[in-house]
């Protein structure tokens, strides 16, 4: 690990705010629960969704979520049960590791009824 990496590590620690799970290697992901990251990307995927664009980049912890030794586990400690709201197939991540964009915009039917 770099010097970055352990400064990074000391200032979430100071800041007391601060979740981990264990990943594969068994080396720690630590997170900021309370950081607007996740939110954000949630937001910026449903725009990209709306103008038909393919998703951003995925912040570094859903990245490592995808290496959780125990994906179920760091997906429910992570997402908070927010399925709704999470802009990638759970299944996908839980089973297979990957980050499988989910459609979370509904596209308006024609009605033909007439």
């Amino acid at each position: 690990m770099g010097l970055k990496g352990i400064i990074k590590r000391l200032e979430l620690a100071a800041r007391g705010d601060v979740q981990s799970f264990v990943l594969t290697d068994g080396s720690k992901h630590y997170y900021s629960p309370s950081s607007p990251e996740r939110f954000l990307h949630t937001c910026d995927c449903l725009r990209a969704g709306y103008a038909r664009e393919p998703y951003p980049e995925p912040p570094a912890t859903l990245l490592a979520l995808c290496k959780a030794r125990d994906r179920a586990a760091a997906f429910e400690q992570v997402a908070g049960g927010n399925f709704g709201l999470f802009p990638y197939e759970v299944e996908a991540l839980i089973e297979r590791g990957e980050l499988v964009p989910r459609e979370m915009v509904a596209r308006a039917q024609e009605d033909f009824s007439e």
